[in-house]
């Protein structure tokens, strides 16, 4: 260690009505143990002991007899600053609290702490712990009797996975702190852009020989749109940064533990490996919003009738569910990748969330008013009426299915992008019995679009992908 770096003192808590297991704990987590072979045979070739320690971590160890007891010392270290990373309670401790009612004390005082319950008795289930406590990255069982190199695994584990995460949500906070005080100036910067445009525009006429400044306030707008997107790439990057490291930190004790964390744990950790997906596909969501509308647009002909289908083949619906093209589609100008963005979105939610055995999504357009008004619908679990301005929303999701968890991102691309196209995205639904999705695009204006006229035809395109 250099003489400038401070060194980690890990802070663990036993809670244990056993002095016995106290002493093991001090045994296994403070003391050095001697190497008895080695000992051994320097006494036998040297005529002296060789006293070879093997080095411990370093561990504040604290103990409590009773869980009312744990409870006040971790509320005290916490409110000083001082909190323990890690708490070891076990199951039973007559008279006072048994072991889940003091970790239900405990995580309302600190809900970060990580903890393992020490039991030799089946007292509860799994489903029992977990209805109690819900299902928590920061807890784990381990049987007594237990072995002192699995406790010691554990500390080591668990204590540098709390430091882990202390430090990302450290960076997270400095981040949005950065994000937010650039994003202020950003808008400011832009409100008195706009300002000056809209005076521009006002005395345009009158003012003819001012088009130089008006090229240099579109540079300006330009360059701030750069200095956005570039913003947008280095905050992904620091926000992935401290996801990779607590990625790595959760393979490798799925890789170097697994065996004796057991299957409660082994799920834990794999759940936690899904919240950390979860959060990049939320980064890249919200870098998927923020470059709708931004980047060059090249304007080309598009046959509907080739492209959704080909859209349909791309989100692979499962063999339960059919999709359908109800009647002929338009040929529309537009920028192909924009309009991939909407009905794939579209479709991927009403595949994602369909909850019937046998499930169907219909794809149609009508002509109305001068638009082109497509629907999706679907016989899915359906939504709420209040719910439905929330979903455009962004980061706003339903918990509708239990197998999938959206990132809440999808509806507000495609309603972005719509609006940019000017047109409107609605939804009807009711529960139980599906969804339908409708969207405009004009046939004139905003998207050159083409005009084609829509035949009478009632002809099915069926599209039934079975895998």
């Amino acid at each position: 260690m250099n003489n400038g770096e401070k060194e980690i003192v890990h802070r663990i808590l036993v809670i244990d009505d056993n002095p016995n297991i106290h002493e093991d704990f001090k045994t296994i987590l403070l003391e050095e143990q001697p190497n008895k072979k080695l000992d051994s045979l320097g006494t036998e070739v040297l005529g002296r002991s060789a006293r070879k320690f093997t080095p411990k971590s370093n561990y504040e160890l604290d103990f409590a007899s009773q869980g009312k007891e744990g409870y006040e010392k971790i509320k005290q270290a916490f409110g000083e600053n001082r909190p323990y990373e890690l708490v070891f309670v076990d199951m039973r401790m007559p008279p006072g609290w048994d072991g889940l009612e003091t970790i239900e004390h405990i995580w309302k005082a600190d809900p970060n702490i990580q903890v393992v319950i020490c039991t030799a008795y089946s007292d509860y289930s799994w489903e029992d712990i977990t209805l109690r406590l819900g299902r928590s990255q920061n807890l784990l069982i381990l049987k007594k009797p237990f072995d002192s190199a699995e406790v010691a695994q554990l500390a080591t584990a668990l204590t540098e996975k709390w430091t882990l995460a202390k430090q990302a949500s450290m960076k997270m906070g400095q981040l949005e702190q950065m994000a937010k005080e650039r994003t202020h100036e950003l808008e400011k910067v832009n409100e008195q852009l706009q300002q000056e445009i809209a005076q521009h525009r006002q005395t345009e006429k009158a003012l003819a020989h001012k088009e130089t400044r008006q090229d240099e306030l579109i540079k300006k707008v330009d360059h701030i749109n750069k200095d956005l997107k570039e913003f947008a790439s280095i905050v992904s990057h620091d926000l992935k940064a401290p996801l990779r490291g607590i990625k790595t930190l959760a393979n490798w004790i799925l890789a170097d533990c697994a065996d004796k964390l057991g299957d409660q744990a082994n799920e834990q950790m794999n759940l936690l490996l899904e919240r950390v997906e979860r959060m990049y596909s939320l980064i890249e969501g919200a870098l998927q919003y923020s470059r709708a509308g931004r980047t060059e647009e090249k304007w080309v002909p598009v046959n509907l009738n080739n492209f959704v289908p080909e859209i349909i083949n791309m989100v692979v619906p499962p063999g339960n569910i059919t999709v359908t093209i109800e009647n002929e589609l338009p040929v529309i100008d537009c920028e192909e990748v924009h309009i991939m963005q909407v009905f794939q979105n579209l479709l991927s939610n009403a595949i994602k969330y369909m909850d019937k055995l046998q499930g169907w999504i219909k794809v149609g357009c009508v002509e109305q008013d001068g638009f082109w008004k497509f629907s999706v619908a679907d016989n899915g679990p359906g939504i709420e009426e209040k719910h439905f301005e929330k979903i455009f929303k962004i980061f706003q999701t339903l918990p509708t299915s239990p197998y999938f968890e959206g990132t809440g991102v999808g509806l507000t691309v495609a309603k972005k992008i719509v609006e940019l196209y000017g047109g409107k995205i609605w939804v009807k639904s009711k529960v139980g019995e599906g969804s339908t999705f409708f969207f405009t695009l004009p046939k004139q204006k905003g998207p050159r679009l083409a005009g084609t006229k829509m035949g009478a035809k009632n002809e099915k395109l069926e599209a039934n992908i079975t895998r």
